[in-house]
């Protein structure tokens, strides 16, 4: 099987460095904004910066939602990154409620620091610790490092679809996986070897066409 990652545009992304990343580990990649060419590709990747609101607009001015959730139904291995992870649970509080695509359970809130002296965003390099057993760190030291840029997180750290938390103010979600779904808080693009493993081992992972 030839694999082909779409990755979606939807204006609220670094799509260059995702698809350098891409086609870096030598895989064939290409930015795709008509939801009607989705089911061409193998492979999806949601990636995203800015808020959880205006995600959601733009994938629904670009009609973008229903042929998102139709491929993930299809068995679709679909990969969102930062926002794009974010954007695959029912509902973020970002600027008030907004629905998300609704592939996963769960909501998106405000990490709390607790008054400690840690700031929001959460920028830089941090630790991803497994839960359970991980397709997306499959080769990966126990512990990796991986370069984030966020304020807002999963709320249940304990879902049992998160596969890898971090440390910021207590666990926070940084990876979630469940069948075709997959999701990473950080940016596998910026983060150097371990990011690239990452991506070699979504790309890896077979379509289960329904």
């Amino acid at each position: 099987m030839t694999i082909r990652v779409g990755v979606i545009d939807y204006s609220i992304s670094n799509l260059a460095s995702v698809l350098n990343a891409l086609r870096h580990i030598g895989v064939e990649a290409e930015r795709v904004r008509d939801g009607q060419r989705i089911d061409q590709f193998t492979h999806l990747v949601l990636p995203g910066v800015g808020s959880f609101a205006t995600g959601m607009a733009n994938l629904r001015d670009y009609d973008l939602v229903e042929p998102l959730r139709a491929a993930a139904a299809r068995g679709t291995p679909l990969l969102g990154m930062c926002l794009g992870m974010q954007l695959l649970a029912e509902e973020g509080e970002e600027y008030g409620p907004t629905a998300g695509l609704g592939l996963l359970p769960g909501r998106i809130v405000r990490i709390e620091t607790g008054g400690s002296e840690l700031r929001l965003p959460h920028v830089g390099w941090n630790d991803v610790t497994p839960r359970g057993k991980s397709r997306l760190l499959a080769g990966l030291p126990t512990t990796s490092n991986f370069y984030f840029v966020h304020s807002y997180a999963y709320s249940a750290a304990d879902a049992d679809y998160v596969t890898g938390v971090t440390d910021y103010a207590g666990p926070q979600v940084a990876l979630v996986e469940q069948g075709n779904l997959f999701g990473a808080q950080f940016h596998p693009e910026k983060s150097q070897k371990h990011g690239l493993q990452l991506l070699k081992n979504f790309v890896a992972v077979e379509p289960s066409r329904c």
